[in-house]
């Protein structure tokens, strides 16, 4: 999918998840310069030199980041949710939700692994 499709699901989100969703996306790009960003599953995901790590997504009531490997993530808020073999997310219903330094520090450990 190009950038511009990307651009445009972005655009199509909800009013109340979009501007949440704009600052994960920002968040993500800042903290790993090098992320690539491409559509799986329907979502924006992201992925950095050891490959996938990060996607997010939007559900009726909330949006979400999720990791790849989220299973073994510091997570000291215990906000991660998921008990599958590998993937984790957490679910943001409003601004208040937007955690900006507990996110950056689970994505630079995602980007990483």
């Amino acid at each position: 999918m190009t950038e511009n499709a990307i651009d445009a699901w972005f655009t199509a989100l909800p009013t109340t998840q979009r501007p949440i969703l704009d600052r994960l996306r920002s968040l993500i790009v800042e903290v790993n310069p090098n992320t690539v960003e491409h559509f799986k599953w329907s979502r924006p995901c992201y992925s950095a030199g050891n490959g996938l790590f990060g996607y997010l997504h939007t559900s009726k009531g909330h949006a979400t980041l999720g990791f790849q490997n989220g299973a073994i993530l510091s997570d000291p808020k215990m906000r991660l949710e998921g008990d599958g073999k590998d993937m984790r997310h957490i679910k943001l219903r409003t601004q208040d939700d937007f955690d900006e330094e507990y996110f950056r520090s689970l994505l630079i450990e995602a980007a990483t692994l």
